[in-house]
């Protein structure tokens, strides 16, 4: 009795010890979503709100910031109209990164400012065209960049994750569904705790239980595969969709693809590159038929690569852009950017 008691108050002051140390290190806070609605059907986290990013047990790119009046990292407020609006999922929100080495960034000191994102982690085609309803009328900008993931068609039916949207094509009509997301009261106590934050974001404890579930029952985790003819046709509705803003609006649209880096360090292309290879090519083809820019990072990291064998990512940690790859993603939109001149009234 007496053993296991010892035992127990050793385990407990070894926790609360971590806890002490882990508070005064750059563990991942988490930063807290915002629940969403039919008004704001978006991922989002709650505005003006501090928080600190790291990455893995060694606490990788760590990072403080704050989220602006719109609930998004990395962006100035959103102010004025007549900018610029970049829009896209983790890659854009670069946690790791601070906003002068992110496109949005980088575009902002180039341009003189007026450039603002709109960025969430897991974001697809379905979240930019909720954002994009919703902030288009709101900023107006003379510019909408989407950032698109070189894999991005291959989950465009995948069910949506609580706060995000994702494509319906029942009944043989394409729309958008909305999960909902609302905060569990749980999840706001076990924030508070340094060693539990570094458990689940750091160490990403969670995700090794679901690995293990998924090896026990892989039929049930399995990605189902989309036709060609499906992609297309919700790509054309997802295009005609935008295509309604900027034909009303003057508003230039671009889309800006990531490039398959994983094959291009290799110099081979494996099953899922080959395919990733032929959705790229259904999103180049459709693309501009609606009148929408296309910007293809491929031959633009391709390029680099052969030159100077420089990555674009923080491989193997972190498969996330790095500043290279936001310098040469800047540097091409920038050759495609209309001038300001070009804006709706002029």
């Amino acid at each position: 009795m007496r053993f296991g008691l010892g035992i127990g108050m050793g385990v407990l002051v070894a926790l609360v010890i971590l806890e002490g140390v882990l508070l005064l290190l750059p563990v991942s806070s988490g930063a807290r979503m915002a629940e969403t609605d039919q008004v704001k059907p978006f991922s989002h986290y709650l505005p003006q709100q501090h928080y600190t990013y790291s990455l893995g047990w060694s606490l990788l790119n760590a990072r403080r910031g704050m989220t602006n009046d719109q609930g998004f990292t990395n962006s100035p407020d959103f102010s004025g109209q007549g900018g610029v609006l970049v829009v896209g999922d983790s890659f854009i929100e670069s946690l790791m990164l601070d906003l002068a080495e992110t496109v949005q960034g980088r575009l902002g000191t180039a341009l003189g400012g007026n450039v603002v994102a709109a960025a969430s982690s897991g974001n697809g085609l379905a979240d930019s065209l909720k954002l994009a309803e919703f902030y288009l009328p709101r900023l107006r900008p003379r510019a909408l960049v989407i950032f698109v993931k070189h894999s991005e068609l291959s989950s465009l039916t995948s069910p949506p994750h609580r706060g995000h949207n994702g494509f319906d094509d029942e009944g043989g009509v394409v729309a958008v569904r909305h999960n909902v997301y609302q905060e569990s009261p749980l999840k706001q106590i076990v924030q508070k705790s340094a060693l539990a934050r570094y458990l689940y974001y750091n160490l990403k404890f969670p995700d090794w239980v679901s690995k293990a579930v998924r090896v026990e029952r892989p039929s049930e985790t399995s990605a189902p595969t989309v036709s060609p003819a499906r992609k297309e046709k919700m790509l054309n509705y997802y295009f005609s969709e935008l295509q309604q803003w900027a034909g009303a609006t003057q508003l230039q649209i671009l889309f800006l693809i990531d490039g398959d880096r994983e094959s291009i360090y290799s110099g081979q292309l494996n099953p899922k590159a080959v395919r990733n290879k032929a959705d790229r090519e259904i999103f180049l083809r459709v693309a501009p038929t609606y009148g929408h820019g296309v910007v293809d990072l491929q031959p633009v990291f391709e390029r680099h690569w052969s030159q100077r064998r420089e990555r674009m990512d923080f491989m193997p940690a972190d498969g996330h852009w790095n500043p290279v790859a936001h310098q040469l993603a800047a540097v091409e939109l920038l050759k495609h950017l209309k001038p300001a001149e070009a804006q709706r009234g002029n």
